[in-house]
């Protein structure tokens, strides 16, 4: 008899636990979120930080090209409390078709205070490159400005993420998801 008081309790104990997990909402126009379960063919995109003088390869086929840190340049200050710095990015054609493009720099200082971006560097226009033919060269100049009093924060060192979107004609208009990102380490005192 207390072996069967057991089993039914068990019983209730597991019918109550399912019955909670299973349980419906009571408003049936919101869909729960599902968490996607992770496949043998999803393909996890890292996007590690890389040292100033790392060169990355990027697209693939007839359209690929490579693109590095040139250099930094510290403007002279052209409004008070502002200071403007400037980043050559190069980008080299590696492949067999011309391409032209249009990045956007991002700094972000040790302390995580972020500086440009999307839509925000070089006065919200970013670098743009003339067209590139294959196996030529072109650093294109953007700039991102930031307050006098955190600047000393980014000679500390930084990140410099640089958002790369392809340019497909003159008519077209450039849209804001990147094409590319790639993120370098910059080293102490570089910026300053």
């Amino acid at each position: 008899m207390v072996m069967n008081k057991i089993l039914l309790s068990g019983c209730v104990v597991i019918l109550l636990v399912i019955a909670g997990c299973t349980s419906i909402s009571p408003d049936t126009n919101i869909t729960q979120p599902i968490s996607p379960v992770p496949t043998p063919s999803d393909t996890v995109v890292s996007n590690p930080l890389l040292p100033v003088n790392a060169t990355v390869v990027l697209g693939t086929g007839e359209k690929q090209f490579t693109a590095s840190v040139d250099s930094f340049e510290i403007d002279p200050q052209s409004e008070p409390g502002k200071q403007t710095i400037t980043i050559y990015v190069a980008v080299k054609n590696t492949g067999t078709v011309p391409v032209q493009l249009v990045w956007f720099s991002r700094l972000t200082d040790v302390s995580g205070k972020i500086y440009g971006g999307i839509g925000i560097s070089h006065g919200g226009n970013g670098a743009r490159s003339g067209l590139i033919y294959p196996n030529i060269t072109e650093a294109a100049r953007d700039y991102v400005v930031v307050p006098g009093a955190d600047f000393a924060q980014l000679s500390r060192g930084a990140i410099l993420d640089v958002y790369f979107m392809e340019k497909k004609s003159d008519t077209d208009v450039i849209s804001m998801v990147p094409d590319y990102h790639i993120r370098w380490a910059i080293d102490p005192a570089v910026i300053a």
